[in-house]
């Protein structure tokens, strides 16, 4: 007679100790696709009140947005939480709702794709680094002939460029 073995699967739902909450100072690299993959983000006049719209939030949410990049049918940016406190979620549905009644009524349709890219980046992830790729997306995808040219990226904080100063190297703002 054959023994009989018994499997057991692991729970795809894993207990709430083990998910992430998106609390907190961790760095994402986001990506937010327009509705229906529309061309929106190539005139000031759409860029500007999405533009205020990321300040706003990250400034409530306590967020940090180290580079972001409009193009005509996304945004990509990386932002980093300012505290224990600061909550991914919250800023981006905070971001969105307010882009999109910015937008919406002069669109005459909604704004954002329900669905988003987004990704935690690890501690050994360069944030100069990402945001240089992504600010060479316009280059790439035929835009412009050199990063310098495209005005709708840049960044609300300075990231140092010197990778061989560390942190600590550079002078306080605290007194």
């Amino acid at each position: 007679m054959a023994k009989e073995e018994v499997f057991s699967l692991i729970d795809a739902d894993p207990p709430e100790r083990y998910r992430f909450d998106y609390r907190g100072m961790h760095r994402y690299h986001i990506t937010l696709p327009v509705y229906a993959g529309k061309s929106i983000f190539v005139t000031q006049d759409n860029v500007a009140p999405a533009l205020d719209a990321l300040r706003d939030s990250a400034f409530a949410q306590r967020f940090d947005v180290y580079a972001y990049c409009f193009m005509p049918d996304k945004l990509v940016m990386i932002v980093r939480g300012k505290d224990t406190d600061s909550q991914m979620k919250e800023f981006l549905a905070n971001f969105r709702r307010n882009s999109s009644s910015a937008l919406e009524a002069r669109l005459g349709h909604p704004l954002w794709k329900k669905k988003y890219l987004e990704r935690v980046l690890r501690k050994n992830e360069d944030s100069r680094r990402i945001a240089d790729a992504m600010f060479e997306m316009p280059v790439t995808a035929g835009l412009v002939k050199t990063a310098s040219e495209y005005p709708f990226h840049g960044s609300f904080v300075v990231i140092p460029r010197d990778s061989k100063k560390k942190r600590s190297d550079f002078p306080s703002t605290k007194q």
